[in-house]
């Protein structure tokens, strides 16, 4: 366990082949973060988010929904952030059971964006969205981030240790 909390670091040493496939691994615990997030934001646009909702599409069209229509919206949105939510922890299994470079590559790129968007959120008033949400998101955009660069370097030097093996 300890071995694993030091691979999370992405500035530690990796000496071996074990420590590389562990910091490799660390790289599935920030895609598991990434689904908590996502389920949060799932459940809050479920629940409290009909009304930002509602007058998010009020703004931008000019017209009011009818209450089943936010409903609607509601019940199809949950549904996609589940099979989202599902995805993030197949590949997580996946990384954590074969860890390889690409996913680890493929979600750093997904962290930075939705970190990008939770500062714009933040900067123009979060646009009816909640602090505690926000807040959230940065914060497990930001540990998802660093776990995802371990990744990326345990991945790399796996892959260096197998080359150098081969010879």
């Amino acid at each position: 366990m300890s071995d694993l909390i030091k691979a999370m670091n992405p500035t530690a040493a990796l000496p071996d082949q074990d420590m590389a496939r562990k910091a490799a691994q660390v790289s599935a615990i920030g895609m598991i973060l990434g689904a908590v997030n996502t389920a949060a934001e799932g459940w809050y646009n479920a629940n409290g988010g009909a009304e930002a909702s509602q007058r998010m599409v009020t703004a931008l069209t000019g017209t009011t929904p009818t209450a089943e229509e936010i409903e609607a919206s509601a019940q199809f949105g949950l549904m996609g952030m589940g099979l989202v939510v599902v995805l993030q922890l197949v590949l997580a299994g996946v990384q954590w059971r074969k860890p390889n470079s690409a996913l680890p590559v493929i979600f750093l790129v997904l962290v930075v964006a939705a970190l990008g968007m939770a500062l714009l959120a933040l900067v123009n008033g979060a646009g009816g969205r909640p602090a505690w949400l926000t807040t959230l998101t940065i914060v497990t955009m930001a540990m998802a981030g660093i776990l995802h660069i371990a990744g990326i370097r345990g991945a790399s030097a796996m892959a260096k240790f197998r080359a150098a093996q081969a010879y």
